[in-house]
């Protein structure tokens, strides 16, 4: 290996990677991906950087560069102050090839990945501004959003009760102080989610408040789709997309949209049976990154914790966002170059990855203290993930009926048309990913059309296999029948179809047509006890009649 004259160089444990930077502007890059077979050696690169208008050259510097791993694919990040760009690049065996730009607002940026989203921190204007790559937009997935401190350990004033009652009052209140300056000058930000306060001895962890996230953005199938991505807090996430999904059918939204946004969730389903990811025990695993379990820095000694909890102070600074951010599109395309790589993106090893931090509310952070040790590490109450075997957000379509369509039909009122016009929608998205329904789902949808006396449609649906036969189907055709003798002969030959015999024949029975019923019994060997005597005089007296 020949010698190389290096200027810096960046490394992240996640991603096993090394970037060295050479030349006059530091521009030119050499890679090395660490790995069990030995040392992978990428091309040599050079990063874009706009002129300026005097003739000097600007030169990079390391801070400008950011490692990243998302959905499992390594990044590179680049600041060009300026173009007032974030460049983006992507490593592939024997290519590193651009992806694109975002751009950026702030002459002071950091980056951040939390649940494979990229965070991007408009340090001067104080927000941060998220970005899911997975999708083929570039588009942020939600209006900018301030940090908000939360979580100070409670634990932290232990080694200050030894002192009078006065003065332990005073450091709390000195502590408090600190956890409200947000991007402080001695922030440190470390890749993929922890922020280091030199200054005060804190080690912040970010984590996404996804309820935040959804309230921010308007786009209901794009809110959806992201959503359906998150995997650190699958429970949420799913709670969140039900009530989003009962939401905009309540609003009655345009049938166009919430069909968008059905098609969304049942493909995230349909994706998850074919992963296997739908049900799958939680592993909580301490990796290198400290993201199912945190290793919270503290002056003598390491507390294992999964999430920090404590005193919340909202922080909100955002006067002046909107001055802040010109509305001009994002120039993040993807490169055809991409496309015509030969070789195989370059990947970290699973099993020593974990990407990202769990919880930003307008983006959270939660903190540890560096002033002694302690015993009682405090921790968020998250027994219901732990309890769960959920992994994925993904919503069955049992659960959509449940808590969408049931809940839904008992707050709406007026004519159902629109509700039955989305059940219509959900069957079709279910039917194209060939996914069974839940039976209640077509009985809803009887009862909706019978309330409104729409039987030529409840038959058209019937006969057209739009309502998938099922004996709760046959029974509700029955029971809704009584208004209509068509909808009930639909019942009962929905029955013999199914080969429900017992059921057909004690029907049959009921209507008084007894002669039907004997020979349909005698045909299919149904045996029938009945112990009504009025009924079995009616039976006796019908056998002569028979014979």
């Amino acid at each position: 290996m020949r010698k190389l004259n290096v200027c810096w160089y960046v490394y992240t444990h996640e991603s096993r990677l090394v970037l060295l930077a050479s030349g006059m502007q530091c521009r030119t890059f050499t890679g090395f991906q660490l790995s069990s077979a030995g040392i992978v050696r990428l091309p040599k690169f050079d990063m874009a950087m706009a002129k300026p208008e005097a003739n000097s050259k600007p030169v990079l510097a390391a801070e400008d560069v950011y490692i990243v791993t998302v959905y499992g694919r390594i990044y590179c990040l680049q600041v060009d102050r300026v173009a007032m760009l974030l460049h983006s690049y992507r490593f592939y065996r024997d290519a590193v090839v651009q992806q694109g730009s975002l751009p950026i607002y702030s002459r002071k940026i950091a980056v951040s990945v939390v649940d494979n989203v990229l965070l991007v921190h408009q340090i001067d204007a104080k927000v941060v501004i998220l970005y899911d790559i997975f999708a083929d937009s570039r588009a942020p997935i939600s209006a900018p959003l301030p940090l908000q401190s939360r979580g100070f350990p409670r634990s932290y004033s232990s080694s200050s009760r030894s002192s009078g009652k006065d003065g332990e009052c005073s450091e709390v209140n000195n502590k408090i102080d600190h956890e409200g300056i947000i991007y402080g000058d001695n922030w440190t930000f470390i890749v993929p989610d922890l922020i280091c306060d030199v200054s005060n001895n804190f080690l912040w962890k970010i984590h996404l408040d996804l309820e935040a996230i959804a309230a921010s953005s308007s786009e209901t199938p794009s809110v959806l789709e992201f959503l359906q991505r998150r995997k650190l807090e699958a429970i949420k996430a799913k709670q969140l997309c039900l009530g989003i999904a009962r939401t905009v059918i309540l609003e009655r939204r345009p049938v166009s949209m919430v069909s968008k946004a059905i098609d969304v969730l049942v493909s995230s389903y349909s994706l998850s049976l074919k992963t296997g990811s739908y049900f799958k025990g939680i592993k909580t695993e301490s990796t290198s990154s400290g993201v199912a379990k945190t290793s919270v820095a503290r002056s003598s000694t390491d507390v294992s914790t999964s999430r920090i909890d404590g005193t919340s102070i909202r922080h909100e600074s955002t006067a002046g966002v909107d001055s802040e951010y010109p509305s001009r599109a994002s120039t993040f395309s993807a490169s055809e170059s991409e496309e015509n790589a030969s070789s195989a993106p370059l990947r970290t090893d699973s099993r020593d990855l974990q990407l990202g931090g769990g919880k930003v509310d307008r983006v959270n952070l939660t903190g540890a203290h560096s002033s002694g040790p302690t015993d009682n590490p405090v921790f968020v109450n998250i027994s219901e993930q732990q309890d769960s075997e959920l992994t994925s957000p993904a919503i069955s379509p049992d659960e959509m009926y449940k808590f969408v369509f049931a809940a839904v039909e008992e707050e709406m009122v007026g004519d159902p048309s629109y509700l039955v016009s989305i059940i219509v929608e959900f069957l079709r998205s279910t039917n194209m990913e060939k996914i069974k329904v839940h039976p209640n789902l077509y009985v809803l949808a009887i009862q909706l059309l019978a309330r409104n006396e729409r039987y030529a449609e409840l038959e058209s649906f019937v006969t057209n296999k739009i309502l998938e036969p099922s004996k709760e189907v046959a029974l509700q055709l029955l029971e809704s029948g009584r208004q209509n003798i068509q909808t009930r002969k639909l019942g009962l030959d929905m029955l013999r179809q199914l080969s429900l015999h017992h059921d057909y024949v004690s029907l049959l029975v009921q209507d008084g047509r007894y002669n039907e019923a004997l020979r349909y019994a005698r045909k299919y060997q149904v045996i029938v006890v009945y112990k009504s005597a009025n009924c079995f005089s009616k039976l006796y007296s019908s056998i002569y009649g028979f014979y």
